[in-house]
């Protein structure tokens, strides 16, 4: 019966979150710690640090010697997934076989290239773009592109 009057269930939605953070916010002014925003300024050029740590981050293998999930890969499959499902439902809104040879294609290269399989010509396309690392973009993040590519194709498949 509450939840039919309208007036009250706003109330609740407004009441309820606040009350249950209310432990975490005493605890916060209590302790007198501060927010800490963890994230790397946006704005400031990317020093030599950051770059080594992307190149470190970027070829981690997706098990570790120890038979566990690499945190980083796991992080960048689900990325792929989501990124994956969203372009592909907006390429399938205009052609759905474009959709699917899209995905594929990325996932075939990007499987050849982990395999050795050199199917990208990359001192032409350096010659193209002077200020990337092509064969870099194109061999690092593996599990990404993966995940993005097949999830692209099957979102092909979506009917809405």
């Amino acid at each position: 019966m509450a939840f039919l009057v309208p007036g009250l269930r706003r109330g609740l939605l407004l009441s309820v979150p606040l009350t249950l953070s209310t432990p975490v916010l005493v605890h916060h002014v209590y302790n007198k710690q501060p927010v800490r925003c963890d994230a790397p300024d946006p704005l400031i050029k990317i020093t030599s640090d950051l770059k080594s740590n992307y190149a470190w981050s970027a070829q981690k293998p997706v098990i570790t010697t120890y038979g566990v999930p690499n945190s980083c890969a796991v992080r960048q499959i689900s990325l792929g997934s989501i990124l994956g499902v969203l372009c592909g439902l907006g390429v399938s809104v205009f052609s759905k076989p474009l959709a699917l040879l899209i995905g594929l294609g990325i996932a075939c290269v990007q499987f050849l290239e982990s395999r050795g399989i050199h199917v990208v010509p990359y001192s032409y396309l350096q010659r193209l773009f002077k200020r990337t690392n092509v064969r870099t973009s194109i061999q690092d993040n593996v599990s990404f592109k993966l995940s993005f590519g097949l999830t692209f194709a099957l979102a092909s498949f979506a009917k809405f």
